[in-house]
Order: structure tokens, then C-alpha cells, then sequence
């Protein structure tokens, strides 16, 4: 186990094309343990591995995070982060900005200018993250995702400043 800060270098990045049953139950738990009932399910992660791209982080032969990504239909520069998370265990490693440097390496070789992203009010260091790595606050939306479910919308443009060793 990695016991010092890990860098984009120390991962393992594979993106999943075809998940099978097992593995979809697994990201399916890994989601809700992540995100509560918000969090992907099993159909969700299947989809999002056929239209767009799930990609799951690795040290070792350990999955320590993952991304979900779609590409934006009225922006397809822009690729919306449907799901982004560090296992609980890996946490305060600097696994977060890790895993966020290598799918924007990804984004960027798939064509992509930035990525948008939500992120709920309360979820401090998820904001404090992303923030470093360059996303700004383009909107606040109330009940986002219901009842009680406010989120700040996040963009990040690469051609702005962001994750040159600031995160």
C-alpha cells in the first residue's frame, strides 16, 4: 500500500468498454458508498460505459477510484463528469488529484477542452479540488437532484490555469 502521496505517474488508468455483471455490482457499491442514493447503479455504469467512458483508477492491483464520463451533446468540447470518487481507504493521498490529472490527460487526447462537473455544497474538499485543478463556479442550482439535493455546477477549461502542481 502506497503510504506517500501518489501521483498521476503511480496509476494505472483503464477504461472500461464492456463491464461485466461482477464488476458492475462492484462499481455499483463503490458509487453508493460514494454518493448515497445518488450515486450510479448498475444500468446507469453499463450505459456510461457504452456512450461514454468509465474509467477506473489502480495502484497496485487495488481499484482506488473511478471516473464516469459523458460527452456534452450541445457542447461536445466539453465532457460532463457524471461520477468521480476516491475508495474511502485512499483518501488524503492525493489520489483525487491524481485520478483527476490522468482523465483530463484522457479527455484531452479524446478531443475534449474541459470538463463540467456538480458537486454538492456540503462536500468541502471535493470543491477544495477541484477548485486547485481549475474548474470555476458557473452556477448554483437548488434540488439539482431533488428534494435537498443543491449542487454547484464547476467548469474547467484546460486553456485556463489548473493542475501545473497547484492541487
Amino acid at each position: 500500500m502506497f503510504e506517500s502521496p501518489v501521483e498521476a505517474k503511480d496509476l494505472i488508468l483503464t477504461r472500461v468498454h464492456r463491464p461485466d455483471h461482477d464488476l458492475l455490482v462492484t462499481l455499483e457499491a463503490y458509487d453508493f458508498e460514494a454518493f448515497g442514493f445518488t450515486g450510479l447503479r448498475t444500468y446507469d455504469l453499463a450505459v456510461t460505459a457504452q456512450a461514454g467512458a468509465v474509467y477506473l483508477a489502480y495502484l497496485n492491483d487495488e481499484m482506488v477510484g473511478s471516473c464516469q464520463l459523458l460527452r456534452m451533446l450541445d457542447e461536445p468540447d466539453f465532457f460532463y463528469v457524471v461520477g468521480f470518487y476516491v475508495r474511502p481507504e485512499w483518501q488524503h493521498r492525493h489520489v483525487g488529484r491524481a485520478l483527476l490529472a490522468a482523465v483530463a490527460t484522457e479527455v484531452r487526447k479524446l478531443g475534449g477542452q474541459g470538463m463540467l462537473l456538480t458537486v454538492a455544497p456540503n462536500n468541502t474538499r471535493a470543491l477544495d479540488l477541484y477548485r486547485r485543478a481549475g474548474f470555476v463556479e458557473e452556477s448554483f442550482i437548488p434540488h439539482f437532484y431533488g428534494e435537498q439535493e443543491d449542487r454547484h455546477v464547476l467548469r474547467w477549461r484546460f486553456e485556463q490555469e489548473g493542475l501545473h502542481g497547484s492541487v
